[in-house]
């Protein structure tokens, strides 16, 4: 997936948010923060690593969830947007986009034909990415390219580098 090699292939959740930095992020939901990423061998689960991007930051997710969680979505999109792609070993997936507290678009980005109710700027975005009907081809790449036009996030060089972590008991 070319500018996500530090995401894992079989299962991830990548959460990109908007005017945030990595440690602002983290910080609102609740957790300890921990900077870089000396600690990230000591935790099983629940570890959500913040990544800087060009506008914003990405929180990275080894086969975990919390990105889909709407109790994390709601204030980590409050004043700004936040959009998550997820995909566990299952093949089970979600894109969930939400702005500024409330969801705006939920969406399956392996298996397409649910467009109904789908504002038209998504829906187009969709089409054009292969997101959308039932010859859905795009996948977890065209997902990743639909969070970075809607958050307007997208990683840098920087982005390989963990800048802070916290572990979400969920």
């Amino acid at each position: 997936m070319g500018s996500y090699d530090w995401l894992d292939d079989d299962a991830f959740c990548a959460t990109f948010v908007r005017g945030l930095t990595p440690r602002e992020a983290l910080a609102r939901l609740g957790i300890d923060v921990f900077d870089g990423d000396d600690e990230e061998g000591d935790f099983e689960e629940g570890l959500i690593c913040a990544r800087p991007a060009e506008g914003g930051t990405i929180l990275s997710e080894s086969n975990g969830f919390a990105g889909t969680l709407p109790e994390v979505l709601r204030p980590l999109s409050a004043g700004t947007v936040t959009a998550s792609v997820f995909v566990n070993v299952n093949r089970v997936a979600s894109f969930d986009h939400y702005a500024d507290g409330r969801n705006i678009l939920t969406f399956d980005p392996l298996f397409g034909g649910d467009e109904d109710g789908i504002p038209e700027d998504y829906l187009a975005d969709r089409i054009e990415l292969g997101l959308a009907d039932d010859k859905s081809e795009g996948g977890l790449a065209a997902a990743l390219l639909l969070a970075e036009r809607i958050t307007e996030v997208r990683p840098n060089t920087s982005s390989d580098v963990v800048a802070a972590h916290g572990v979400l008991e969920y």
